[in-house]
């Protein structure tokens, strides 16, 4: 007779049972109607189809494991030297080793409310606390912020789901002034501010004064391919590297991303394209009788009292936009700048 063994079970980590699961937007049937998830509505640059291809070729190698010439390449850009520069598998990954290297086992962050979600959940995956201050007039109080004495404190900037911008001088501010011992920017939205060499703290990265986070997905268009990076301190970047996985951005994505820096055409058809059809759908919103938050990124926070029924009303017309109650902010509705088409069928929408 066979005796059958006990089936083991093992109980995950106690505080992973706090953590709400993230859920992305939702695509619509067409590519016009997707208004969820802030893709470039122009698509990626040309180029990058091509890289691709002659990219794989090599697949049965494995990557570059620091994605060099791609340092080289951002290192050039932003004029710091490659060693202060870390490509990750997106900006999210990165954000989950900041987490692992500097919140782990009881370390505090403190950031926005509502705050980016994987800010957010990186925290709560390593089980470090988190103080969220609430928005003031829709973006972030650095003031309320400076007091908390936290490990990180995270400013996403463009502030994710507002769109709301601050300027250069008062990140400075607040890294002078912030009782957190490192400072991290997120400006996956930078390239879509009226003036983003007047916003970006990149400066301050160059000197070691904070962290910058950037990603391929929005003005590039390569949110399928996660390529994302960052510029700190060298010290800061030789932690990271110990703890990255060796081969998270393959070689594809590394071939896409050097495309598209290649192309600064087709990124300032993207920029011009966002800006215009921003102030078009910001118009068109208003029109129809809804506030719309001043907005530095590819997408708009529109306050709408019950969001069901505008969600309901924009689906009707094959279009998907993000719920604010998902994001945060009930009684908002999340809507990314669409192309020629989109903007017509939100037209038809709200008519």
């Amino acid at each position: 007779m066979t005796v059958r063994a006990e089936q083991r079970v093992i109980e995950p980590r106690p505080w992973l049972d706090s953590i709400r699961p993230y859920h992305p937007g939702q695509h619509a049937a067409s590519d016009d109607g997707s208004l969820a998830s802030n893709e470039s509505p122009l698509g990626a640059s040309p180029h990058v189809a091509r890289a691709v291809a002659k990219a794989a070729s090599g697949a049965h190698h494995y990557p570059d494991p620091l994605a060099g010439e791609l340092c080289e390449e951002l290192a050039r850009l932003h004029g710091v030297a490659p060693e202060q520069i870390l490509i990750g598998n997106g900006s999210d990954e990165l954000i989950f080793l900041l987490a692992w290297a500097y919140l782990a086992h009881g370390g505090h962050a403190v950031c926005a409310d509502p705050a980016y979600r994987m800010d957010e959940i990186s925290s709560q995956v390593v089980d470090a606390r988190l103080t969220k201050v609430p928005l003031r007039d829709w973006t972030h109080d650095l003031d309320a912020m400076t007091a908390a004495e936290a490990d990180i404190a995270y400013v996403v900037n463009p502030h994710n789901p507002t769109g709301t911008a601050l300027g250069l001088p008062a990140i400075e501010c607040f890294a002078a002034d912030s009782k957190a011992r490192l400072l991290v920017v997120d400006e996956a939205y930078i390239d879509f501010t009226d003036d983003p060499d007047a916003t970006t703290a990149i400066p301050l990265a160059r000197e070691g004064r904070a962290v910058v986070l950037r990603t391929f997905s929005k003005i590039h268009g390569l949110a399928g391919l996660r390529v994302g990076y960052l510029v700190a301190d060298r010290r800061i970047v030789a932690t990271l590297r110990k703890i990255r996985a060796p081969f998270s951005v393959g070689a594809l994505a590394q071939a896409a991303a050097l495309a598209a820096l290649g192309d600064p055409g087709h990124r300032q058809a993207v920029r011009r394209h966002t800006l215009q059809y921003r102030r078009a759908l910001t118009e068109l919103v208003t029109r129809a009788g809804y506030h719309v938050i001043p907005s530095q990124a590819n997408f708009v926070l529109v306050q709408a009292p019950d969001e069901d029924a505008l969600i309901t009303r924009l689906a009707a017309h094959g279009i998907s936009v993000r719920p604010g109650s998902a994001l945060g902010l009930p009684g908002t509705v999340r809507m990314s700048v669409p192309t020629a088409k989109g903007l017509h069928l939100v037209e038809q929408a709200l008519a």
